[in-house]
């Protein structure tokens, strides 16, 4: 049974997706260490100093986490739709 043009490009994408995904799964992952590396940063340093001081230099305030985690989507999902838009322009056969 030969495989259509279609289906092999389905199948890419569909692993290609799984592997896109995993990624930046991982990123997320990273990006969720450093946002609880940086709360037990903050915390030593309230200690040290004053809450005050503490909320000053807070950098990862959970907007700024939550711009990270959606750049990181955003990235993954334009490279989906980028890898579709190219396959698209492809007859592929085996």
């Amino acid at each position: 049974m030969a495989l259509t043009s279609e289906k092999i490009k389905e199948y890419i994408i569909f692993q290609t997706n799984r592997s896109i995904t995993h990624f930046y799964k991982k990123y997320l992952n990273i990006i969720e260490d450093v946002s609880k590396d940086h709360d037990i940063m903050l915390l030593k340093v309230q200690q040290e100093t004053s809450k005050e001081f503490a909320d000053s230099v807070n950098y990862m305030t959970a907007e700024k986490y939550h711009y990270i985690r959606k750049k990181i989507l955003d990235g993954g999902n334009e490279i989906s739709r980028e890898l579709e838009k190219s396959l698209d322009k492809l007859d592929i056969s085996l």
